[in-house]
């Protein structure tokens, strides 16, 4: 589409502003005037058409009434220079090669200018005609204006179009990404459902076994079902409560850590949960990375109300506190930076995750 506009603004400033002025040499009085004339129109019609070539579409407004002034300008060159006779033939091209820069100006969003441009070459071809004493001027006049009547009406109802046809797009876009946020969502809640229904069956079905045959003299036996139901309900809250910081690894490197004795916790407080999903991919990592080094203490990940950072606190012996330190560094994703607070000696660690 823009290679076809291209060609066709092409087209038409050849056959009507190259060729007729080329022609029309000696029939002007000004043919030096005549062909700054030309050389301005091409030069301005060349800048504004810009965009059809990968060029930006805002123009500045002085850009915009520097480039409207070229046609009444090019009319003052031409116009006055040739007998009344040749007005109405293509020795004055000026008319309708200079509406390719009305139709641009309107199109990217300069209308004011170019009407104004239209007027003062209205003006401009008026006063000659009337000066001329031509007979039937008014049947001159309108013939010289067709081109700027015809052309400026049909570039605001191109613009009106495009504006129209803009805000329709926005809205099956709107649409479009509405209903595939809907979607995304209910597969989540799918997901999350399977998951928690796999739980259930992988940990807390078992564990119910485990209390229902067990021996209350037992004492070791016994001992060990409050820890591992303890486990069982933090492994099903992190699907409630921190959905997003889930996936499959870290998941299974959740279990692990836990299986070590291990206290971890993730909690997504946000309250807004938006658009921010390359962030929490790189939490996820994170958390992926620092799991393996977690042999005790408590691990806590959250991500607070206000978003977009993460934080991590470890309360934990000084190794665990320094593998989960030396983790972290090398295992950072590039697009995310941290600060880190270390207490080697007493076991602790508090570290913040945001976006570079």
């Amino acid at each position: 589409m823009q290679r076809a506009c291209g060609v066709g603004a092409g087209l038409w400033l050849a056959s009507h502003a190259v060729l007729p002025a080329a022609l029309s040499l000696r029939t002007t009085r000004a043919p030096v005037l005549s062909l700054l004339a030309v050389t301005a129109v091409l030069g301005v019609s060349a800048v504004l058409l810009r965009p059809l070539r990968g060029g930006p579409t805002w123009l500045g407004a002085g850009t915009a009434w520097a480039a409207a002034a070229v046609v009444p300008l090019s009319g003052l060159a031409v116009m006055p220079w040739l007998p009344p006779e040749a007005w109405r033939t293509y020795a004055n091209w000026w008319p309708g090669a200079t509406q390719v820069v009305v139709a641009a100006l309107v199109v990217r969003r300069h209308w004011p200018a170019a009407l104004a441009a239209e007027l003062a070459s209205a003006t401009l071809i008026t006063g000659a005609v009337l000066a001329a004493g031509v007979p039937d001027p008014w049947a001159w006049i309108t013939a010289l204006d067709q081109p700027a009547l015809l052309w400026f009406s049909a570039s605001v109802g191109a613009r009106v179009l495009f504006d129209r046809t803009g805000r329709e797009v926005e809205r099956y876009e709107a649409a479009a990404a509405r209903a595939a946020a809907e979607e995304a969502a209910a597969a989540a809640r799918a997901r999350s459902a399977a998951q928690r229904r796999a739980d259930l069956d992988l940990w807390a079905v078992p564990l119910l076994r485990r209390v229902a045959a067990a021996d209350p003299a037992d004492d070791a036996g016994w001992a060990q079902l409050p820890r591992a139901a303890l486990g069982v309900g933090r492994g099903l809250r992190d699907d409630l409560r921190a959905r997003a910081l889930l996936d499959e690894e870290v998941r299974t490197r959740l279990r692990a850590a836990r299986a070590r004795g291990c206290t971890v916790d993730v909690v997504d407080d946000r309250a807004v949960r938006g658009d921010d999903e390359e962030f929490l991919a790189g939490v996820r990592r994170v958390l992926a990375a620092v799991l393996p080094a977690c042999a005790d203490g408590t691990v806590t990940l959250r991500l607070p109300p206000e978003g977009r950072v993460a934080t991590l606190a470890v309360e934990a012996t000084p190794a665990t506190t320094s593998a989960v330190a030396w983790a972290l560094g090398a295992r950072l994703p590039a697009h995310l930076a941290v600060d880190v607070d270390v207490d080697a000696v007493g076991g602790s660690l508090w570290a913040q995750l945001r976006t570079r």
